[in-house]
């Protein structure tokens, strides 16, 4: 898939930043000048600041920002809920916003949880504004394509596939910054966002439906090596409820389809979680069964 809005453009072409707007959610005040002299100095003067959780994730809410520069940890809240919730479509207006993560910590499970979360950009705190600067000026010209998992949403940070698995399908996505920087108007861009977005949740939909079968095989293997206990059996059907849930959802809200099927698949998991002690080889051959009949539907698409 190839979106017009997201050709790389070169430096040197006609992209005005004084129209783009940004969001700055940081604690710390001295931290929030740097960034404001950073994104005045590329041209940015529309800054919202928000320098508490309630505040980042109401601005996240309401805001119309092209540019969210987040702290990885607000009133020792984890930010990273807020970006995975933007990526997924759930907060905010614009799941392409261009966003740097600032990290405190170059300990591995920070660094781990930041990327995972989907920024565009990670950038480790104390920095000058003169790096944060660059990697604006960067991204604006070229981001990297987004990848789809069931449990992932953004871009692609991988260098190579892992052996024995294939590469996930890239998806360039709009560039807001960019966007309003080459004087897209708002129809064009959005349209843009919209042919992204029924990529993305085609993508996101074969993604679950595959992982609703992963989880009944694996469930299954735990039964028959005699593995099984109640703490396995609920953490696989507390997954399966999660990812069956937003497979139900996507499937309405991106195809338009009814959901009765994964619906009633849903159900049932829900009231296997409730009793996972007690639960039978027989209700997980009859639970696969019905999961390989929604991924079988789902990931042929």
């Amino acid at each position: 898939m190839a979106l017009s809005a997201s050709r790389p453009i070169s430096a040197a072409a006609n992209v005005d930043l004084s129209r783009a707007k940004a969001l700055v959610c940081e604690p710390s005040g001295i931290i929030r000048q740097g960034i404001r002299l950073a994104l005045n100095n590329v041209g940015i003067r529309a800054i919202i600041e928000a320098n508490t959780f309630v505040a980042a994730h109401k601005a996240c809410e309401e805001g119309d920002h092209d540019i969210l520069i987040l702290n990885h940890e607000i009133e020792a809240n984890d930010s990273t809920y807020l970006l995975r919730e933007v990526r997924n479509g759930k907060l905010g207006r614009d799941p392409f916003v261009l966003t740097v993560m600032l990290l405190s910590s170059r300990e591995e499970p920070a660094v781990r949880s930041a990327m995972d979360c989907g920024p565009d950009d990670l950038l480790l705190i104390p920095f000058a504004p003169d790096q944060l600067m660059a990697r604006l000026r960067a991204l604006v010209d070229r981001r990297k394509p987004f990848v789809v998992t069931h449990d992932y949403i953004g871009p692609d940070r991988r260098g190579a596939p892992r052996p024995g698995t294939t590469s996930a399908t890239q998806f360039q996505v709009p560039n807001p910054a960019q966007a309003k920087g080459m004087g897209f108007s708002a129809d064009r861009y959005e349209a843009l966002k919209r042919e992204a977005l029924a990529a993305l949740g085609v993508e996101r939909i074969k993604r679950l439906a595959a992982t609703i079968d992963w989880e009944c095989k694996a469930l299954t293997t735990t039964f028959t090596e005699g593995r099984a206990n109640a703490e396995t059996n609920f953490r696989s059907l507390i997954k399966l409820d999660s990812v069956t849930e937003e497979l139900s959802f996507r499937v309405r809200n991106t195809l338009g389809h009814t959901t009765e099927g994964i619906d009633g698949f849903l159900g049932t998991v829900r009231k296997l979680k409730n009793t996972p002690s007690q639960l039978s080889f027989g209700e997980i051959e009859v639970l696969s069964t019905a999961g390989r009949k929604i991924t079988s539907t789902y990931t042929s698409r």
